[in-house]
């Protein structure tokens, strides 16, 4: 307990609050457990899936970029790639060497254990800013939690290709602790651990550019928010700065706070010549950027941009900028009110005010590299480099948590209602960002199983029907910035996103056929692709050895092979009216689906569809799948005669069968009319409904 019985010593004992848990007695007991077991068990809790995604994205260039090239060239050499990041690709490349360059899992792995020490040194940033005060642990450990929950890091973490935003924040962050602790300890390899994180930061990132005057900010800030009980002018000088704010009583503050600090001008000013230094090196570096891409962005798109970092800063309540857009306000005047508000709720909220000044700072000048070099287009989009941002608003909101509770209640239970408000505004947040990754697995789980099938068939060209571009919620969270998931952009191609998980080439291609999208209620989405029409399909289908359709439904896409066209090959073991012979036909159920392998022969034009109706044995109807044959895209009107279709039809399943007795009804069908085609037997009688029965094994 400290001098003035109010402070929570780390370790210390507690009295009681009520009657809670022995455990939770424990936890709360001791701030220091608390504080680590946080951010992993939040990262965990909200990302643990995505280590079971796929590459995607940015990780196929990234990949590429790396290929072939040893480790020293990615430092002097960016050719090809328009970035140059040579401590993120140095990282990967120990992966490579370590776990294998086609295996996910293990850099999916990184970005969350990034995640997790990003929360751990956040709250010991904060923890270190507040060290005089009775709340640091207590804010320490709210900022921890609230790096970790940041919800606008949800496209980083899910992506490889993003671990550059974690790992800059990260290399930042500890730089900045390490030149506090220089400044607590006065020991020389602090300072030299500061300088080199500083230097080392734009080699990560370019935001690490503003490496060396974020530490500055932290420096200024620990001047200003530190108080020092003996000198009670300079208590008094800060207590009424928020009443009087005259120029020079903030000159009093600013020199006051500057004093003593000689010893940190020399690592300050070395960071700052190194940060400097990148500009040249960087520009040096042969890198694929066209001649004349940096221009002034005009102050319309750099006022739109600090709206949009603003927007991260404020995250707690920005989640009603969208109602606010449901009455009519456009989305940039929404987010800048609620902002705005925001701030001046801290501001009423917080004792120090300092801390308002911490975040409002460090989240400028963080995105400054950003908003200078990039047009408002380009940030929009690009939620991503709000994480370097993010420690500003996690430090601030944990302040803002932690002295609002101490305002309602002196005693213990303070650190029980800040950690009740964390979790409250992070409700919203941890939603926004489970249903990001659920986004995520709709999206990628699919590309396994092509992945798979380029694999099994490793000579014959495949077409992929609607590979995904893109997808996106109906339905956001946030005003400002993309949700969803970009899987292939159309510097891609499905042949590069195999080639990412196999080092291998395979003959694959990809097209786009709207003819066969379904209407959904949750997602919008784009396929990649030359789009094309029913003869340019039907062209394609017959140059292909094997054809693949991605279905797109709210619950997830599916990879669908679907057939090929073949010679004419087979008798008929089912005649409809000569025209359409089938000469070989089976089921095989699935978890959802039941799978038809249906061999088609052409013996004359014809123009009908097909159906295939799932049922019961008591024939209940529990699933079909009607039109076109080959998924849709190569209907039967198309079909020359001399040609054999060997198509894979997938029903799916509304309902399972209660006892595991599944039957098929099969046949054609005119579009016009709805009347069924006559279907005969190698025999030549006639067939019962004109429709072809497949029975099941029960199971």
């Amino acid at each position: 307990m400290g001098s003035r019985g109010q402070r929570l010593e780390v370790g210390g004992r507690k009295p009681k609050v009520g009657n809670p848990p022995a455990t939770l007695r424990l936890l709360t007991s001791n701030f220091r457990l608390l504080f680590w077991l946080t951010p992993p068990l939040v990262a965990l809790g909200l990302y643990h899936s995505t280590i079971s995604l796929p590459f995607f994205w940015d990780d196929v260039a990234n990949f590429q970029f790396m290929f072939g090239r040893s480790l020293a060239q990615i430092w002097v050499d960016s050719s090809g790639f328009p970035y140059y990041r040579p401590l993120t690709f140095g990282l990967w490349r120990a992966l490579q060497l370590a776990f294998g360059p086609t295996n996910p899992l293990p850099y999916h792995a990184l970005n969350v254990l990034a995640l997790v020490a990003n929360g751990w040194l956040v709250g010991l940033l904060a923890k270190r800013l507040a060290a005089d005060s009775k709340d640091a642990d207590l804010i320490g450990w709210l900022a921890g939690a609230l790096m970790t929950a940041f919800p606008f890091a949800a496209l980083v973490v899910t992506q490889v290709g993003s671990l550059f935003h974690l790992l800059v924040t990260l290399i930042t962050v500890a730089a900045c602790l390490c030149l506090l602790e220089y400044d607590r300890t006065r020991r020389p390899a602090w300072a030299v651990a500061s300088v080199a994180l500083a230097a080392l930061a734009p080699f990560t990132h370019e935001s690490g550019m503003a490496a060396a005057a974020l530490m500055g900010v932290c420096v200024f800030a620990n001047r200003l928010i530190i108080t020092n009980d003996s000198n009670e002018r300079l208590k008094d000088k800060l207590k009424h700065l928020s009443r009087k704010a005259g120029i020079r009583h903030l000159a009093f503050v600013i020199w006051h706070s500057s004093f003593g600090i000689r010893h940190l001008i020399r690592p300050l000013a070395l960071a700052l010549l190194l940060n400097l230094a990148f500009v040249p090196w960087w520009a040096h570096v042969p890198k694929a950027r066209p001649e004349g891409s940096f221009a002034w962005v005009g102050w319309e798109s750099l006022g739109q941009s600090a709206v949009f970092f603003l927007e991260g800063l404020t995250f707690p309540i920005q989640f009603l900028a969208r109602p606010l857009m449901a009455l009519g306000m456009a989305d940039l005047w929404a987010v800048l009110a609620l902002g705005l508000a925001a701030l001046a709720v801290a501001a009423l909220a917080l004792r120090n005010r300092r801390w308002l000044w911490l975040g409002v700072v460090y989240c400028f000048i963080a995105a400054l590299p950003a908003l200078a070099a990039l047009p408002f287009s380009y940030i929009i989009v690009s939620p991503r480099l709000m994480v370097f941002t993010a420690p500003a608003a996690a430090m601030l909101w944990a302040a803002v948590m932690g002295e609002a509770s101490s305002r309602v209640t002196e005693k213990q239970g303070r650190g029980w209602l800040a950690a009740a408000a964390v979790v409250i505004v992070s409700i919203v947040p941890a939603r926004h960002i489970l249903r990001e990754v659920h986004w995520h697995h709709v999206a990628l789980d699919h590309l396994r199983a092509f992945v798979a099938d380029a694999q099994a068939h490793p000579a014959e060209r495949l077409l992929v029907v609607n590979p995904v571009n893109w997808i996106a919620p109906t339905r956001a969270t946030y005003a400002l910035g993309h949700e969803g998931v970009e899987v292939m952009p159309g510097y891609l191609n499905p042949q590069l996103i195999a080639w990412a998980h196999t080092l291998r080439l395979y003959p694959v291609e990809g097209v786009a056929f709207p003819l066969v999208f379904r209407q959904l209620n949750e997602l919008y989405f784009s396929a990649w692709g030359d789009v094309l029409d029913w003869e340019a399909m039907a062209q394609r289908v017959r140059q292909a050895d094997r054809v693949a359709v991605v279905r797109y439904a709210d619950d997830g896409l599916s990879y669908q092979p679907v057939g090929r066209v073949v010679a004419a090959t087979g008798e008929a073991l089912i005649s409809f009216e000569n025209r359409i012979w089938l000469t070989s036909y089976r089921a095989e159920p699935t978890a959802r689906a039941i799978d038809l392998y249906l061999n088609w022969r052409v013996k004359a034009a014809s123009g009908e569809d097909i159906y295939a109706h799932a049922s019961d044995c008591s024939g209940k109807l529990l699933g079909q799948m009607d039109g076109a044959g080959m998924g849709g895209i190569y209907p039967i009107w198309l079909w020359p005669p001399g040609e054999s279709i060997e198509e894979v039809r997938h029903v799916e399943l509304t309902t399972p069968s209660p006892d595991g007795c599944y039957q098929i009804g099969l046949g054609l069908f005119d579009p016009k009319t709805g009347l069924r085609t006559a279907a005969f037997d190698a025999a030549g009688h006639r067939l019962d409904n004109d429709e072809v029965i497949i029975q099941l094994p029960v199971h």
